[in-house]
């Protein structure tokens, strides 16, 4: 009894807060260029993250904080009290930017949050703060619209820390067991593929939404070559520890990649085949067949997207020797490092792992030096068919095709957790807002915000009803 009453006392605050909220009129495009403005790279998170609160709050939804410090501040907002136990359908996204390289040229200063006539420039603003404003709006319209009292799943908003640096002070604290306890998540929908065109060839102009149900593995290795060699530079010799690491590195790039069609890649494959039509959509569709084997290599080499489906891949991004040193000094240590991503399959890590030790030499040191969770697909169930309807509704005419990540996100916590997640960008993108992201001069165009508050409205429409 006493349950019940304090029940319907939170739904009556809940309804008051609705009436009291529904004239403010905040702007999506202001809170985005202003939510830019707080430079929030990874490990100084809390101060975009108090401003995203306090708007939160503002909305009249209720905020709890998980963690309080500069470099790990999590919190969630949601649509009733999580103390009321309900089911949740998480929507979460990452306050941390990665940091803005010196001397680049950016139209506008990287954390200006400049407005330009119909696009906000400005890092993070792809990447990911505009999805948080497009999540946070979303559940503004659906708290004007729904009747809390009906409700029996509560929508939360979770903001998390960390992400561009592997999630370890954000996701993985969130997913232990007192917290998932609290947020009860049925579902989690986050960053992943988007809306694009030019993706189908002979079909330019369809758009295709990409909604991501895994991710590839991300591992960080590094390689290091420690040598007694002659340390001046005017005596020749071959066992020099940037020789020894460079004939490594040559290994490893001239390396032929193996292709694997697993049963998510035979999906997407066959969704673009269908969408292709003719010979190269029937190749598609029925790529995994033996008898297309000898024409693989040749259209996966022509066609980077399709090859990060059916291949690991090994990026070089740093060779380095210890600081210092003159140019007359041979240095005695050589260090490499790749980001390798993997297809989500519990064998390829044993595999790379096993592969890199046949083929370096042995006075080569391997080590990782991060990893992303294992974690397995999710299913195509029910939450997927709610946000490919969303889609739909805002995009009538567009394709929604399931996809494996190349990239790793916070998402693939919470699959290790055995949650259900989905990931996507709901707008439509274009090359040019592909290519900032983490690059120069960044930018949302302001209908894309509109477009991505719209189709979440529809998701989470789905579960009030």
């Amino acid at each position: 009894m006493i349950k019940s009453i304090y029940n319907k006392f939170i739904f009556l605050l809940i309804a008051c807060g609705s009436i009291y909220t529904s004239h403010s009129q905040v702007n999506p495009t202001k809170v985005l260029s202003e939510y830019i403005q707080i430079k929030s790279v990874s490990g100084n998170e809390k101060k975009a993250g108090l401003y995203m609160k306090k708007l939160c709050e503002q909305f009249g939804l209720h905020t709890t904080v998980f963690s309080d410090s500069d470099s790990s501040y999590n919190f969630c907002a949601s649509l009733v009290p999580l103390e009321l136990k309900l089911p949740s359908i998480l929507l979460i996204n990452h306050i941390d930017v990665v940091p803005v390289e010196e001397n680049t040229s950016w139209k506008h200063p990287a954390f200006s949050g400049k407005i330009d006539r119909d696009t906000i420039y400005g890092r993070g603003s792809i990447d990911m703060k505009g999805l948080a404003v497009m999540q946070v709006f979303a559940l503004k319209r659906i708290k004007e619209m729904a009747r809390p009292d009906s409700l029996t799943k509560n929508l939360v908003l979770l903001f998390l820390s960390g992400e561009e640096t592997g999630g370890l002070n954000g996701a993985k604290k969130i997913i232990q067991p007192e917290i998932l306890d609290q947020l009860k998540p049925l579902v989690v929908f986050g960053e992943g593929g988007g809306g694009l065109k030019n993706v189908i060839d002979g079909k330019e102009n369809e758009l295709c939404f990409f909604v991501s149900n895994s991710e590839k593995k991300s591992i960080w290795i590094k390689l290091e070559a420690t040598v007694k060699s002659h340390g001046h530079g005017s005596v020749p010799s071959s066992k020099t520890a940037n020789k020894i690491l460079l004939k490594a590195i040559q290994k490893i790039e001239n390396t032929e990649e193996r292709i694997i069609v697993d049963n998510d890649a035979k999906k997407t494959l066959r969704a673009l085949g269908d969408i292709m039509g003719g010979y190269k959509g029937f190749i598609l569709k029925h790529f995994h067949w033996w008898i297309i084997k000898p024409l693989r290599k040749k259209i996966i080499h022509s066609n980077e997207a399709l090859q990060t489906l059916v291949t690991n891949s090994y990026q070089l991004t740093q060779i380095q020797n210890p600081k210092g040193g003159s140019v007359n000094q041979v240095s005695q240590t050589a260090s490499a490092y790749y980001d390798c991503r993997l297809l989500p399959n519990k064998s390829e890590r044993p595999l790379l792992l096993k592969w890199l030790f046949r083929i370096i030499d042995p006075r080569i040191k391997i080590s990782i030096i991060d990893e992303s969770p294992e974690a397995e697909p999710s299913k195509l169930n029910i939450h997927f068919e709610h946000m490919k309807a969303s889609i739909l509704t805002v995009f009538p005419k567009a394709h929604v095709i399931p996809l494996m990540f190349p990239a790793t996100t916070d998402n693939s916590y919470f699959r290790s957790a055995d949650i259900p997640s989905f990931g996507v960008l709901p707008f439509e993108l274009n090359r040019e807002m592909v290519e900032s992201v983490h690059a120069n001069n960044e930018k949302l165009p302001v209908v894309a915000l509109e477009q991505g508050i719209n189709v979440y409205v529809e998701l989470l429409k789905y579960y009030t009803k």
